[in-house]
């Protein structure tokens, strides 16, 4: 199955940054990057619901919206896309990786920055 890439984090240099490994690593040609979590929900607005699955690139911390913020709104019964999150994260908190494994979307929890082999090594086959 095809989707599209998208990463959401705060951080200009880490949006291109993962931008550039993503598509290094094949994953995509043109990832879609969203400085915040409120940017991202405005693209599902224009999206039709028989579109292509998301992969979505998405940090914990960030301003207004925070990424568990987004995850509970991907999470509600109304929410149709099928969508599939990895949490990328500075955070070495172990109460931030066990409240992630609670949320099914997620399919992975990486400690930033992003690289290669940590994205070969992604759960991706049922995408």
């Amino acid at each position: 199955m095809s989707y599209d890439v998208v990463i959401v984090d705060d951080d200009e240099i880490i949006l291109f940054l993962h931008s550039k490994i993503i598509q290094a690593v094949g994953l995509t040609d043109s990832p879609k990057t969203f400085n915040s979590a409120t940017n991202f929900l405005e693209f599902f607005d224009g999206l039709s619901k028989d579109r292509k699955s998301i992969l979505l690139f998405l940090d914990i911390n960030m301003p207004v919206m925070d990424g568990w913020g987004l995850l509970d709104i991907i999470h509600q019964d109304n929410f149709d896309y099928d969508i599939q999150v990895v949490m990328v994260t500075s955070s070495v908190d172990s109460a931030d990786k066990e409240k992630a494994a609670s949320y099914s979307k997620i399919i992975d929890f990486i400690e930033k920055p992003l690289n290669k082999e940590k994205l070969q090594q992604l759960k991706l086959s049922h995408l």
